[in-house]
Formats: structure tokens, sequence, C-alpha cells
């Protein structure tokens, strides 16, 4: 591989990169969590534990939860489809869908061609 077709792929990689994060930070579940995180170091913090001493309390729990008995989990005969979130880079609109069925991806497609809309694409976990 040349070095400039070396250099286009990773700047289309730093894009996609990118284009991803952009939806990350706008997640509601990511905010929560740095708002948990917060509180936890300022629990922390005032009652001078460190995350050393959580995990050494959690350890002695788990050595203790080992001999409960709990019951089997059930087993999930099918795997839930994953939402995925196109966001249109012309208009800004963002569609949360689990198939390309959806009605507003269905005008894009017609508009924008199926190919074009699939690299909108991203999937959060």
């Amino acid at each position: 591989m040349s070095r400039l077709a070396e250099f286009r792929a990773l700047e289309h990689l730093l894009a996609a990169k990118k284009s991803e994060l952009s939806f990350i930070k706008i997640d509601p579940h990511l905010k929560r969590e740095f708002e948990f995180e917060g509180k936890l170091r300022d629990l922390l913090a005032e009652y001078q534990f460190g995350l050393s001493d959580i995990l050494a309390i959690r350890g002695i729990e788990d050595e203790d939860s080992k001999h409960s008995w709990s019951p089997p989990l059930p087993l999930r005969r099918f795997r839930a489809r994953q939402c995925k979130y196109y966001r249109n880079p012309y208009t800004g609109e963002m569609v949360e869908a689990k198939s390309t069925l959806n009605k507003t991806l269905q005008l894009w497609m017609q508009q924008y061609g199926r190919e074009e809309v699939k690299r909108w694409a991203t999937v959060w976990y």
C-alpha cells in the first residue's frame, strides 16, 4: 500500500471515529455514568476511601457469595437485534432503527442511495 493510500485510509478512519464519538457524547447513558462517577469520587473523598479499599471490600463479599447457591440463568434462544443510529450529515437529523425498514431510512435511501445511508450508521452498546 502506498503512503498516500495509507494516509487516505487513516484519514477516512479518523473521520468515522469522530462521527462515532459525536454520537456517543450525546448518549444519555454516558452522561448518567459520568454523573455517577463524579458522585462516587466525591463520596470516596468525603469518607477518605480509595478505589483499592472499595475493591478489597468487594473482594471479601465475593468470597462469601461463592458458597451460596443461586439458580442458573435462563438460556436465551435468540439474540436481540442491536439498535443502530443513523445521522444524516446533510440535515443533522438522527434516527434510531433496528432495521432498514424504518420509514425515514427508506426515504433517505431513495434520496441518497443505500450504500451512502449505510455509511451513516453507528452502534451504541
